[in-house]
């Protein structure tokens, strides 16, 4: 059985391998597993579970069979542009269920934030960024996030963001996402 890990130490071992030839922030010895989902194995053997990449039904289906059969402390998002939101909110859930920590390392748009925000502890880079905007869908969006942004007590944040339109961005740093509580802790 895996165990994956979310240390402090593992956003010095990410930023360190730079970005990969692909485009990609996790390093060339990473092993995919399926929906821009990678495991890295740092020097001490501690092996961290990263979403690279966009969030689609694969990233969800991929997440939850791993959630399943293997030890999950954290997840680390390297960089994600969001992507489909029923597949964002499926993993936030299980996330909350497990009470495990989600941690940003350069940057968590739009349904990559959903994910983000179901973590036990939310911890961010203090460089990192996350990007807010209303759904593509006005009214399917509100009917679907209202309820998943309200569970987590973030109501206020969902609202706000529904204000920005689908094709802007809000761009939270690190330091406000601790202010509006999205964040738990800053790593510097």
């Amino acid at each position: 059985m895996r165990k994956f890990y979310l240390a402090t130490a593992m956003f010095l071992g990410l930023a360190a391998c730079g970005a990969s030839p692909n485009g990609l922030l996790v390093s060339p010895g990473a092993e995919a597993v399926g929906g821009n989902l990678f495991v890295e194995t740092l020097e001490n053997g501690d092996q961290i579970l990263v979403l690279d990449g966009e969030v689609t039904p694969d990233t969800s289906y991929v997440f939850q069979s791993l959630a399943e059969y293997t030890e999950i402390d954290g997840l680390v998002i390297a960089q994600s542009p969001g992507g489909d939101l029923l597949a964002a909110h499926q993993i936030g859930r299980t996330i909350a269920a497990k009470k495990i920590n989600t941690a940003v390392l350069f940057s968590c748009i739009s349904a990559c934030v959903d994910i983000f925000i179901a973590g036990h502890e939310r911890s961010i880079a203090a460089e990192a960024e996350l990007g807010l905007h209303s759904a593509e869908d006005l009214e399917f969006g509100l009917s679907v996030d209202r309820p998943y942004w309200k569970s987590f007590g973030f109501e206020a944040v969902n609202e706000a963001a529904y204000k920005v339109p689908f094709n802007d961005i809000w761009i939270v740093s690190s330091e406000r996402a601790k202010e509006l509580r999205l964040a738990t802790e800053i790593i510097r």
